[in-house]
């Protein structure tokens, strides 16, 4: 079920707060922040896809989706350590 926005906010100061506390040993709180960033990304990709395919896909929003998708996939590069360009999308 999906958290509201309240529970997903007090959900995120807590994970902080255990992160910070170095209490983390199962690694929960790491996973939840990098899992809510991730979101975030991936959201950003989302609205320029719908705006792509809503508007006729028009120019402007094919440059949107396409920045959109290479913020993404270099947070996950940054994220992973990877330096490996996607030849699909370089």
């Amino acid at each position: 079920m999906k958290p509201t926005e309240n529970e997903m906010e007090m959900a995120i100061v807590a994970a902080e707060a255990i992160r910070e506390s170095g209490a983390d040993e199962h690694h929960v709180a790491r996973t939840l922040l990098y899992l809510y960033q991730r979101l975030q990304v991936l959201e950003q990709v989302h609205a320029a896809a719908e705006h792509y395919l809503h508007f006729g896909q028009e120019e402007p929003r094919h440059a949107e989706l396409v920045l959109a998708i290479e913020a993404a996939r270099k947070t996950e590069q940054r994220e992973s350590g990877s330096g490996e360009e996607d030849p699909e999308l370089g």
